[in-house]
């Protein structure tokens, strides 16, 4: 194996979450997310020679996903049976601000997200895992300001979902 294919396979795992994570909030079924995840770490392999290391390697992978994603949204039509918020129980939503183990908590505040326009869903899926405003800047190409703004209008269209959800 050559030096910059292990680099890449030592990355990929390094970051695998935040594939994943981007991957589960643009799909509902996991084969679609299965897919998804492969056609990100393919547009990540095709562009790994250009990272040239200029940005954090987390913001680059978050570029690439974040793209891969919302074009692989546009491409696909909406191919879910049922919306599973209407089938968990609405209180679960609140517990999983607080406790990432809840499975069925973390599927109604992804369908909350995924009723969200794409940029938004994007910078709060951003929020979420931790990154700065700064870092959210620099992947979504908006300004920190605007982040900011964006970032306190997404959180009250969350709670505005889940209230009437309740």
């Amino acid at each position: 194996m050559t030096d910059s294919k292990e680099q890449f396979l030592i990355i990929l795992e390094q970051n695998i979450g935040i594939i994943v994570k981007i991957a589960r909030a643009y799909t509902k079924i996991e084969q679609d997310r299965e897919d998804l995840i492969n056609d990100i770490t393919l547009e990540l392999w095709k562009s790994f020679g250009r990272f040239n290391g200029e940005s954090k390697i987390s913001t680059w992978i978050y570029r690439v996903a974040l793209n891969v994603s919302m074009n692989y949204k546009r491409k696909r039509t909406n191919t879910a049976l049922f919306d599973s918020i209407q089938e968990i129980p609405k209180e679960d939503l609140r517990a999983w601000f607080f406790s990432e183990e809840d499975t069925s908590a973390s599927e109604i505040l992804y369908d909350c997200i995924d009723t969200l326009d794409d940029l938004n869903k994007a910078i709060i899926l951003l929020y979420l895992d931790g990154n700065t405003h700064d870092e959210i800047s620099a992947i979504t190409g908006i300004s920190k300001t605007n982040v900011g703004t964006k970032i306190g209008r997404i959180k009250e269209q969350l709670r505005d979902i889940i209230t009437k959800e309740q």
